[in-house]
């Protein structure tokens, strides 16, 4: 029996347009299942084994450029995440520094001095949450309750009219509703690119094929044969999610991929196992994860090729 359930297979499908065939289009399925998640989140990466090929050639539509606009300061159907921790560690440390002198010193409070000082603690508290953030990351990094890096960089601005009407091209475009994650981010690195995204149960749209269009990759048709000839890694990380007490969540993380063809996953040594998923159990509340249960599920699929 598996260890986790998972709602269905072939939760994800990577398939080759057979009219454009430097496009590869991804998409999610089982959308009446997954709506029983607060929220899914979905993870990919490509990377060419062909030395040939590197992340100039692949593009991921439409998230890359979105981010590109956002990056040259264009209008973009997604914005920046406003990180403000920072600013509240500084304020936190300002009215420290005004609780004690309402405590020692009440008849300075409104001195120059002490005004400089509120104002000094706030700026510094500002800076130093920066190197504590980082010392917390890298201290926590091998832990089983980690504080981690932000997900996303950026998230969906509020749907309008135009958002509609450009929802209602897409679907006509690949001949299936067209998914916007809620919140997303686009690393490319130089042979790899990877797009994360963290889609709303409420934004998974009712449709006859119960599936939906998430991104199309395109490969430079001048290294099409080489990117293919030689294979390619297309690795995807699962997350369904459920909200539990007040903002804590429980997330169950699925990991799979196709490598040159042949689906598995690496166990938590590195080590290749065809026809299996590699599963994570977690609790997050806020950037705080804590690791509950990890294993391999044998003779599973999260993938589908076409």
């Amino acid at each position: 029996m598996s260890p986790i359930n998972i709602p269905y297979q072939d939760l994800i499908l990577l398939r080759k347009n057979q009219e454009l065939t430097n496009i590869y289009d991804v998409e999610m399925r089982h959308l009446d299942v997954l709506r029983q998640y607060e929220t899914i989140e979905c993870h990919s990466v490509v990377y060419p084994y062909s030395r040939k090929v590197c992340a100039n050639h692949l593009a991921f539509f439409p998230f890359e450029e979105y981010v590109k606009d956002i990056l040259t300061q264009q209008k973009s159907a997604y914005v920046t995440i406003a990180r403000n921790v920072h600013k509240g560690f500084g304020v936190a440390l300002g009215l420290m520094i005004l609780v004690l002198f309402l405590l020692y010193k009440p008849e300075d409070l409104l001195s120059v001095g002490s005004i400089v000082s509120i104002v000094g603690a706030y700026i510094m508290g500002k800076e130093l949450w920066d190197d504590l953030e980082r010392f917390l990351i890298t201290l926590s990094k091998t832990w089983r309750i980690r504080y981690q890096e932000p997900y996303y960089a950026f998230q969906l601005e509020k749907h309008t009219t135009l958002t509609h009407y450009s929802s209602f091209a897409k679907q006509h475009r690949y001949g299936k509703p067209s998914l916007l994650a809620e919140k997303m981010d686009f690393i490319e690195q130089s042979n790899s690119q990877t797009v994360r995204l963290c889609f709303h149960h409420a934004d998974l749209p009712a449709s006859n094929e119960n599936s939906g269009h998430i991104f199309s990759m395109h490969v430079d048709p001048s290294v099409l044969s080489d990117f293919e000839q030689e294979g390619f890694l297309f690795g995807v990380k699962l997350s369904l999610n459920r909200r539990r007490w007040g903002g804590l969540r429980q997330c169950t993380e699925l990991f799979q991929s196709i490598h040159k063809g042949a689906y598995g996953a690496l166990d938590d040594r590195g080590i290749w196992v065809e026809n299996a998923v590699f599963y994570r159990k977690t609790l997050v509340y806020g950037r705080v994860k804590l690791f509950l249960t990890s294993g391999l599920m044998p003779q599973t699929k999260i993938i589908a090729q076409a």
